[in-house]
């Protein structure tokens, strides 16, 4: 809870994102189908990579990483990784800023994960295809969007419940 408005708990946020990706899902099916584009055109790769990624970021990379959160838990000990982010951030900071929050949680993953794998197994990263990347990157960034958005507009709509509740308390003790 934030000065009496309380956020969208981990559950919430997770419906959201499976909600929002099968919404992604239907609309890249419709639009296929409508426009009558073969099947062999289709990038089910690309696809697959960018549902999986959305989905890992939902479950391990949410700005709440900040606080004890269950996306903060369900890393185990890789949890330290992101201890430093309870240090340095408070929460609702930087990490649920539209764009520092992708941009710090994605390095962090880069840094500290994903580079040390490709150093220590001689990975060639280049050889990857930029639509995976884009699909990847893609995935991840909707999943950290889609919970900022969400946080923003429940605070919103909190604000202006709590201000209508106000106003019509004073009118009820004024008339009264």
């Amino acid at each position: 809870m934030k000065n009496g408005v309380y956020m969208p708990n981990g559950k919430t946020h997770t419906k959201i994102n499976i909600v929002l990706l099968f919404v992604i899902l239907l609309s890249l099916h419709t639009t296929f189908m409508q426009t009558h584009i073969p099947p062999e055109y289709l990038e089910f790769d690309a696809i697959t990579i960018f549902s999986l990624a959305l989905i890992f970021g939902t479950y391990y990379l949410s700005p709440d990483l900040d606080i004890q959160s269950e996306p903060f838990k369900r890393w185990g000990i890789l949890r330290h990784i992101w201890w430093p982010y309870q240090k340095i951030f408070k929460h609702r900071g930087k990490l649920h800023h539209p764009l520092l929050g992708p941009i710090i949680i994605i390095s962090t993953v880069g840094l500290l994960i994903i580079a040390p794998i490709v150093i220590l197994f001689n990975f060639k990263i280049t050889c990857i295809p930029t639509k995976y990347i884009i699909s990847l990157l893609t995935g991840i960034i909707i999943s950290i969007e889609s919970h900022i958005i969400a946080d923003t507009i429940w605070t919103k709509t909190k604000r202006k419940s709590n201000k209508i509740k106000k106003k019509l308390n004073g009118f009820h003790t004024t008339k009264s």
